[in-house]
């Protein structure tokens, strides 16, 4: 019996308690950074582990995904092009060019073809689309922001009629939002944004 004692007092500081945490990624995340690793051993020893959701990581996914380039820059003019292929590129385009204030990005990159040319038939369409995006800057940035992260908890509806793909709140989460929609169009593979009501 003291034996049987001895031994499992010995056993006993041998264990370790191992923390693990179990977080969501949005798949389109991987077309964003193509190293992203599915689990992560932090300095204090916590083990993260990350699973994909929003859409299906199948293995035709992560290679189409894998690629496309979603953001590239010409390293002798500087001229960045972007590409999105699902609605959530788009919104993040849309806030990152809201957060730089980067409207000539928003207009040459982000905007659809059809919407580009209806502000470039007016007389002063480029600095109207300017000024309305520097003028509702936070409006629009809480509208993105909310789109990208309510779908996630059924706040946000998503439907594609023809090439257009609408992102919009569910019935009952407006809340106080100035915009509440944004539509996008398909240009061949690649979606662009078409107009934010």
């Amino acid at each position: 019996m003291w034996r049987t004692l001895l031994i499992f007092c010995l056993a006993i500081p041998a264990c370790n308690t191992q923390r693990v945490e179990y977080h969501k990624r949005p798949a389109w995340h991987y077309a964003m950074d193509k190293e992203m690793p599915d689990e992560v051993v932090q300095e204090d020893g916590t083990i993260v582990k990350y699973a994909t959701v929003g859409s299906s990581k199948s293995a035709a996914v992560s290679q189409y995904l894998d690629g496309i380039e979603l953001r590239s820059k010409d390293e002798i003019t500087g001229e960045v092009t972007l590409r999105a292929i699902l609605p959530e590129h788009v919104l993040e385009q849309i806030l990152i060019c809201l957060r730089d204030r980067d409207w000539d990005l928003l207009y040459d990159q982000v905007l659809s073809t059809a919407t580009r040319e209806n502000y470039e038939s007016k007389e002063r369409g480029q600095e109207e689309f300017k000024a309305f995006f520097e003028k509702y800057r936070k409006e629009l940035g809480k509208t993105v922001q909310r789109l990208l992260r309510g779908k996630s908890f059924g706040d946000v509806t998503q439907k594609t009629v023809g090439d257009y793909t609408i992102v919009t709140f569910a019935p009952g989460s407006l809340g106080n939002f100035k915009f509440h929609t944004v539509k996008l169009v398909r240009e061949g593979e690649f979606l662009k944004l078409a107009v934010i009501e």
